[in-house]
């Protein structure tokens, strides 16, 4: 396996989409994420070479049961990838100085500041919604987030607590 495809995502930064580390992605957005066919990230699942699926267990059964992976994980297998390293915390530290920085300071774990970022998001979300002006995030924020935040699969239980 070849050290490209993990390389794509750190040639240009810029080009990452803005969403929070531990929102999943569909097998098809991650694999154009890593810059591979679908049918190669299939392949590295099969066999345990390429970035850790989210086990079907913590989602709701849907019709063909589609694969999902962390963008975090997926970040973080193509940093490890090219001898880097991208921790989950340095991940959710980023997005938060990006998005709310008031999330970065003060103690506990970044689970906790994960989720009073999505009430602040979802909040944001359902006042942009209305045409009303958001009051932590900018229209283009929640702008760019929708795209996979609508997306996002029905949980049985907190992605949060899938971490390594």
């Amino acid at each position: 396996m070849s050290k490209i495809s993990g390389s794509n995502l750190f040639k240009n930064p810029v080009k990452w989409p803005l969403i929070p580390p531990w929102w999943l992605l569909s097998a098809p957005q991650a694999a154009a994420l890593l810059g591979v066919t679908s049918a190669t990230l299939h392949n590295w699942r099969v066999r345990s070479e390429g970035p850790e699926a989210v086990p079907p267990m913590y989602l709701r059964k849907t019709q063909g049961d589609p694969i999902y992976y962390m963008y975090g994980a997926v970040r973080s297998w193509a940093a490890e990838r090219l001898g880097l390293s991208y921790s989950m915390d340095d991940q959710c530290k980023d997005l938060f100085t990006s998005t709310l920085p008031k999330l970065n300071g003060g103690i506990g774990s970044w689970q906790g500041r994960a989720k009073e970022f999505e009430i602040f998001f979802q909040r944001d979300h359902k006042q942009a919604c209305k045409g009303e002006e958001p009051a932590y995030f900018s229209l283009e924020q929640i702008q760019q987030m929708d795209v996979y935040f609508s997306r996002q699969p029905r949980q049985l239980q907190p992605m949060l607590s899938l971490t390594r």
